[in-house]
C-alpha cells in the first residue's frame, strides 16, 4: 500500500478493454488458450507477440494449403475452366482449415481428386 500511495505501482485495473484495445480474432483464441478473458486488459509481452506471430503464420500456411489443394483438384475432370479453380481456391483461402477438413472428407475419402 505505501508504494501505491508514493505513486510508485499503479493499482491493477480489471475494468472491461475499450472498442480500441479488444483483441481481435487470433488475439483472442490466443488468450482464451491461456486461461485469459479476452475482454478484460492483458498486458502483453514480447514472448506473447512471438507466439502469436507463429500463430499468424501457421493461419497463413493453413489456408495456402487449402488454396492449393482446391487448385490442384479437377473433381476427375469435371471442372477444367481455369476460372472456376481460381475462384474456387479463393473461397478455400479463405475458409481454411473448413477446406482441410472439407477435402479430407469430400474428396480424399470420396476419391474424387
Amino acid at each position: 500500500m505505501f508504494f501505491l500511495s508514493l505513486g510508485l505501482l499503479e493499482p491493477f485495473n480489471n475494468a472491461n478493454a475499450t472498442q480500441e484495445n479488444k483483441p481481435d480474432g487470433i488475439k483472442s483464441l490466443y488468450l482464451y488458450l491461456n486461461g485469459y478473458n479476452a475482454s478484460y486488459y492483458y498486458n502483453w509481452k514480447i514472448t506473447d507477440y512471438l507466439i502469436l506471430a507463429v500463430m499468424y503464420i501457421a493461419a497463413l500456411l493453413i489456408s495456402c494449403a487449402a488454396a492449393y489443394l482446391c487448385f490442384s483438384c479437377t473433381w476427375k475432370g469435371s471442372v477444367t475452366n481455369i476460372y472456376i479453380r481460381i475462384l474456387n481456391a479463393f473461397i478455400a483461402f479463405m475458409l481454411g482449415p473448413i477446406y482441410i477438413i472439407w477435402y479430407f472428407l469430400v474428396n480424399y475419402l470420396g476419391g474424387l481428386c
